[in-house]
C-alpha cells in the first residue's frame, strides 16, 4: 500500500500498562495499541513494521491516511464545517439558557490573582436591588429570552454574590424562581458568608440548589492567596461551609486551583477531601482549573506525572474526571455519534448565554464583565441594545481560527478561551491552547479505565 501515512490528527495516550490509547482528532475514533506501537507511530516513517491487516484497520479509523497533509486538511474543514452547520441548528431551538446575574463587582476578599482586580473601585459600589430585579424580569428578561427556555439556570456571581447587602436582590430571585418551575438557582461562592445566608439554600424550590466554592490548594497555599479584609485564615472555613452546604441538601461543585509549580499543594488537598469523606460524596464534584498555564511542555516531567497521578486519583475516587473545565461529557459516547464534537470553546455570543450586571450591562464571558468597553449590550430606556461584539463572539468558530484547523485536538478543545485570546494574543480569532492538550489527554485516560474497570465489575 503506497504513500500511508500517519494522521496529522493523531494523538496517543499512555494509559501506563504498557498500552497506549491511539485517538484520532479528525475521525474521533479510538483505539488501544501496544506502547511499541505507539512509539514507532510517532516516529512515523517506517510503517513496515505493521502487518498488512493491521494497517487497513488503522487506515480505516483514520489513524493513518492515504492523503497529503494539505488533502487531510480539506477534509477536516469539511467535517468541522458540518458539526458547526449541526450545532448551528440544534442552538436555534435550544431549550435550555443560563442567565448570570453579577449581583457586585464588590467582595469580602482580595485574592492575588483575581480577574477582577483590574476593575476601577467605582465599579464596585453598584449592587443589584430588589427594585433592578424586578424592573429586569418585567422588561428585559422577555428580550433576552423571547421564547422562555424550558430549562433555565440563573447562577448567581460577583465579586462575591453572598455578601449580606445582596440579601434582597437574592431574595426577589429566588421568589422569580420558586414561581416558575423551569427555573434553577446555583451560586458562585467563596463561601465565607455561607452561615449568614443558609435559610436561602437547599434542594427546595426557590432556594438556591446547586453552589459553587474554590479551593486554592491545601491549608498553607490556600490562606496564602484567598485572604479576606481581616487577614484571618479561610481554609477551615470554607471546608466548614462546604459541610454546612453538604447538610442543607445542596450540591457542591469544587473548583480546585492547580498551580504549576505548587502541584504538591493538589495533591495534598485531593488527599485531605478524601480523609474527610468529600472526595466522592455523592452531593460534591470536583473540576480542577489551573490558575496559570499548565502544559506538560512548559514544566518538568516530575510535575506532569504527579499532576497525572491527582488527576487520575481524583477521577478513580469521583467515578468522573475533573475536567469541568473543558464542557466535556464523554469522549467515548463521540464514537457512537452520540455527542456532538466541539467547534466552539463556549456559548459567548450565542442566544442562550448572558451575563448582567449591577450597572445594566451584558457581557459574554465572566472575564469581560466590568469592562464596559467589552460588553455586548445594555439596558437603556427599557430596551435591550445589543453591540457589534455580540456577533463577533457567535462568529468565532474553529474554521476562523487557522492554526486550530492543524490542531489534532481542536474538536474537544474549540479554540480555547476566546476572551483570553483577545487579551493575551491581541485577537479573539487566534488559539489560546492554554492547558487544553494536557486535561483532554487525562481526561480520555480517566474515561477508558473508568470504562474499563466498569467492563470488568460486570463480568
Amino acid at each position: 500500500m503506497e504513500n500511508v501515512r500517519v494522521s496529522s490528527y493523531l494523538n496517543q495516550v499512555d494509559i501506563g500498562d504498557g498500552t497506549t490509547l491511539l485517538y484520532n482528532g479528525a475521525s474521533l475514533c479510538i483505539d488501544l495499541v501496544p506502547n511499541e506501537y505507539a512509539k514507532r507511530l510517532a516516529a512515523g516513517d517506517d510503517l513496515s513494521f505493521l502487518a498488512p491487516e493491521e494497517k487497513e484497520h488503522l487506515l480505516k479509523r483514520g489513524h493513518l491516511t492515504v492523503l497529503t497533509p494539505n488533502n487531510e486538511l480539506k477534509e477536516f474543514r469539511k467535517t468541522v464545517n458540518y458539526i458547526l452547520e449541526q450545532r448551528n441548528r440544534l442552538d436555534q431551538s435550544a431549550k435550555t439558557a443560563t442567565l448570570c446575574l453579577l449581583l457586585t463587582y464588590d467582595c469580602n476578599l482580595s485574592c492575588s490573582y483575581c480577574f477582577q482586580k483590574s476593575l476601577p473601585d467605582t465599579a464596585k459600589k453598584p449592587v443589584m436591588d430588589g427594585e433592578f430585579i424586578d424592573r429586569f424580569f418585567d422588561q428585559y428578561f422577555p428580550q433576552l429570552y423571547p421564547t422562555v427556555p424550558e430549562e433555565l439556570l440563573i447562577t448567581l456571581f460577583g465579586g462575591e454574590p453572598l455578601l449580606p447587602k445582596n440579601r434582597e436582590a437574592i431574595t426577589r430571585i429566588l421568589a422569580y424562581a420558586e414561581q416558575h418551575p423551569s427555573v434553577r438557582v446555583s451560586v458562585t461562592t467563596n463561601a465565607t458568608t455561607i452561615p449568614l445566608m443558609m435559610d436561602l439554600i437547599g434542594a427546595a424550590k426557590g432556594k438556591i440548589g446547586s453552589v459553587h466554592v474554590t479551593l486554592d490548594g491545601d491549608r498553607i497555599l490556600h490562606d496564602e492567596n484567598r485572604i479576606p479584609n481581616s487577614g484571618k485564615p479561610t481554609f477551615d472555613a470554607m471546608i466548614a461551609s462546604i459541610k454546612q452546604l453538604i447538610a442543607l441538601d445542596a450540591h457542591v461543585s469544587l473548583r480546585m486551583h492547580i498551580h504549576p509549580d505548587r502541584l504538591e499543594s493538589a495533591k495534598n488537598l485531593v488527599e485531605y477531601l478524601e480523609t474527610e469523606k468529600l472526595l466522592g460524596h455523592s452531593q460534591v464534584s470536583v473540576y480542577f482549573s489551573p490558575i496559570n498555564t499548565f502544559s506538560s511542555e512548559q514544566v518538568s516531567l516530575a510535575d506532569a506525572d504527579l499532576f497525572g497521578q491527582t488527576f487520575q486519583q481524583v477521577a478513580k475516587v469521583t467515578q468522573c474526571p475533573p475536567s469541568n473545565l473543558l464542557f466535556i461529557d464523554n469522549f467515548l459516547k463521540m464514537q457512537d455519534k452520540k455527542l456532538l464534537p466541539k467547534v466552539r470553546y463556549c456559548a459567548a455570543g450565542s442566544n442562550h448565554f448572558f451575563i448582567v450586571d449591577p450597572l445594566g450591562d451584558l457581557y459574554a464571558c465572566y472575564e469581560d464583565a466590568g469592562h464596559k468597553a467589552r460588553r455586548i449590550g445594555t439596558f437603556e430606556g427599557g430596551n435591550v441594545k445589543f453591540a457589534a461584539l455580540k456577533e463577533k463572539y457567535a462568529g468565532r468558530h474553529l474554521l476562523k481560527i487557522p492554526e486550530c484547523m492543524r490542531c489534532s485536538a481542536a474538536l474537544f478543545c474549540g479554540g480555547g478561551c476566546p476572551s483570553e485570546a483577545k487579551l493575551q494574543k491581541g485577537s479573539m480569532f487566534k488559539a489560546y491552547c492554554h492547558q487544553n492538550k494536557e486535561f483532554i489527554a487525562q481526561t480520555m485516560k480517566a474515561f477508558f479505565l473508568l470504562a474499563r474497570e466498569a467492563g470488568a465489575s460486570s463480568k
